[in-house]
């Protein structure tokens, strides 16, 4: 099969530059936290909620799953937050929220990893001190290959096609969703929206609406954002030219 030609100082610019913005919305604490939300998107990482790191992986990706999904959990009840504020005299805290909040006004939240973290992701479910309301997480595992077979998700392009292929499931709580917000660390923005452009052209070649990102950075631990990006960037260019993705972002929101 032949590659498709990129140009690799382009692409990576173009990444590199979503970065840049990601991180100054987090340092300087611009974020939002809009009410239209729908569902969140916590792409799982390294590690496991329980484990530091899987076996083989380098120091560098220590917790990066379970930063991940309590990022992911704030972002759930910020968004609660605002939404219910709307309809009161002054503004409600995250601290506030009852579970009833979350379950009757609370967005989705949606992890979609591999087998092992799906597993133990279930299991900190079930833990009393776990400040989502169960009813409203949704975990997905598999998606719908060229043949129509479902297989196992191995990888974050899997992650965002399982989402475009949930959305189009009548059967799933995120049937027809048109606003999602979507949770990583800063760098592995380096080939997220790139990997919803590639979905989201196809989407839209099938007759579905667009989707609306909000973008939630999550700040990496000292010292590993720099290896981060580095293991990113051939990625993107390696991806780019076997078709794996788009050669550019999705509009996203912050």
């Amino acid at each position: 099969m032949s590659e498709r030609f990129v140009d690799p100082q382009a692409l990576q610019a173009r990444s590199l530059a979503v970065i840049e913005l990601l991180r100054d919305t987090a340092e300087n604490r611009l974020r939002t936290y809009p009410a239209d939300i729908e569902a969140v998107l916590v792409f799982s990482g390294p590690g496991t909620y329980f484990d530091r790191l899987k076996p083989e992986e380098p120091e560098w990706m220590r917790w990066m799953d379970r930063d991940r999904i309590r990022a992911g959990v704030a972002v759930v009840r910020e968004v609660t937050a605002t939404k219910l504020s709307q309809h009161t005299d002054r503004p409600l805290r995250s601290s506030q929220l009852t579970r009833e909040d979350l379950l009757t006004d609370g967005p989705l939240f949606v992890y979609n990893g591999i087998e092992e973290e799906n597993e133990v992701f279930s299991h900190a479910l079930e833990s009393s001190s776990c400040l989502l309301a169960k009813e409203k997480v949704i975990l997905l595992s598999s998606v719908i290959d060229n043949n129509g077979d479902p297989r196992s998700i191995n990888h974050t392009g899997d992650q965002v096609l399982s989402l475009y292929q949930a959305r189009l499931n009548p059967n799933s709580l995120l049937y027809g969703i048109s606003t999602v917000a979507l949770v990583a660390h800063i760098p592995d923005y380096v080939r997220i929206l790139n990997y919803t452009k590639f979905y989201e052209e196809h989407s839209i070649q099938g007759g579905s609406p667009s989707l609306h990102f909000h973008c939630y950075g999550l700040r990496s631990r000292p010292g590993t954002e720099e290896s981060h990006i580095a293991s990113e960037l051939p990625r993107l260019v390696q991806y780019a030219r076997q078709d794996h993705l788009a050669t550019d972002q999705s509009p996203f929101s912050l």
